[in-house]
C-alpha cells in the first residue's frame, strides 16, 4: 500500500489552521481525507490524526511519503514499532501521483470551507429559539414624519425616525422591516398593531399596486427581500392594551419621532431610550 502525508499550514501564529491530507492508494482505488486542526493545539495535531488514520486502513505492508521533513524525521524515528511501514523520503512515481491527489484534497477543502461554514452556520440559527419582536409605529397629527420602534422578548431594541414619511402605515411597514433588520440570525415572531400593515404583507404585489399608493408598495418590497429565505411569522396585538412588547415598542417609536422633531443629540436619544427599557419588566422580556 502506498500513501502521501502533505501538511499545509493557512496563516502564522498561534490561532493558525493545520491542515494535512492523507491520499492513499488501496484495491478499491484512490481515497483522500483532510484533518485540520490549530498550531496552538499542538504544532503537528492534525498530522498525527492523519497518520493514525494511515494506520487504522493499513492492512499489508506500505509506504508512507511525507512531505514535511521535521514530521518525517518524527515519524521515521518510531517506524521501527509498525511492522511493515517503510517512511519515504522522495516521491517518486506513484508515490507523486499520491502527492497531487493530497494537493487536489487539501484545495477542494479550502474552496468549498465558505459552503461547509454557511451550512453550520444556518444550522446553528435554526437551533435558536424563535424570538418574539414587537413593531410600532408613531406619527404626529396634521405633519409629516414617523417615528419607529422595535424591542425583542430579550430585551434588545431599535428605533429610528423618517421625517419624510406621511402615512402611519409606512411607518409600521418601516417599523416590521427594522425588526427584521436588527434580528437577522434568528427565526423571528412579529408582534403589530397594525392589521393594514399585515394586510398589505398578505397581498400580491399586483393587488397593492391596485389599492396602495407607491411608498406602500416599496416599503412592503424591502420587507419581503429581508425576509427571503428567514423563518418569520407575523401577529397582530391589540395596541394601548398592556401588552408590555408593544408598550415598549410604542414607546420607542414616540421618542424617536420627538427626539426627532426636537433636534435631539444623539447621546440625549440614548439616554432616553435606556430609560424607556429600564421601564420594562424583566420577567416581560424574558417570557
Amino acid at each position: 500500500m502506498l500513501a502521501a502525508l502533505h501538511i499545509r499550514r493557512n496563516d502564522v501564529g498561534p490561532d493558525a489552521d493545520l491542515e494535512v491530507a492523507l491520499a492513499w492508494a488501496c484495491e478499491s482505488g484512490t481515497q483522500a481525507k483532510v484533518f485540520t486542526s490549530r498550531v496552538g493545539d499542538g504544532k503537528y495535531a492534525a498530522a498525527l490524526d492523519a497518520f493514525e488514520h494511515f494506520l487504522l486502513v493499513v492492512d499489508q505492508p506500505s509506504v508512507l511519503y511525507i512531505a514535511d521533513t521535521t514530521f518525517r524525521r518524527e515519524i521515521a524515528a518510531v517506524a521501527e514499532s509498525f511492522p511493515g511501514l517503510g517512511v519515504a523520503a522522495v516521491a517518486r512515481g506513484p508515490l507523486l501521483d499520491l502527492v497531487g491527489t493530497a494537493l487536489e484534497a487539501l484545495d477542494d477543502y479550502t474552496r468549498f470551507a465558505h459552503r461547509r461554514a454557511w451550512t453550520e452556520e444556518l444550522a446553528r440559527r435554526e437551533a435558536l429559539p424563535e424570538l418574539t419582536v414587537a413593531t410600532d409605529a408613531s406619527k404626529a397629527t396634521r405633519r409629516s414624519g414617523v417615528g419607529v420602534g422595535c424591542v425583542s422578548a430579550e430585551g434588545a431594541f431599535a428605533s429610528k425616525a423618517y421625517p419624510d414619511v406621511e402615512t402611519v402605515l409606512v411607518g409600521e411597514l418601516l417599523a416590521i422591516a427594522l425588526a427584521i433588520k436588527t434580528f437577522p440570525d434568528r427565526r423571528l415572531h412579529i408582534l403589530t398593531d397594525s392589521k393594514p400593515a399585515l394586510a398589505c404583507l398578505g397581498k400580491s404585489r399586483a393587488r397593492l399596486l391596485d389599492t396602495r399608493r407607491g411608498d406602500v408598495v416599496e416599503i412592503v418590497d424591502v420587507v419581503h427581500r429581508r425576509a427571503a429565505g428567514r423563518d418569520i411569522r407575523y401577529s397582530w396585538v391589540r395596541g394601548h392594551a398592556g401588552h408590555e412588547l408593544n408598550e415598549l415598542a410604542d414607546r420607542l417609536a414616540v421618542a424617536a419621532r420627538r427626539n426627532e422633531e426636537a433636534g435631539v443629540s444623539s447621546s440625549v436619544k440614548d439616554q432616553i431610550n435606556r430609560n424607556i427599557m429600564g421601564q420594562s419588566s424583566a420577567l416581560a422580556l424574558s417570557a
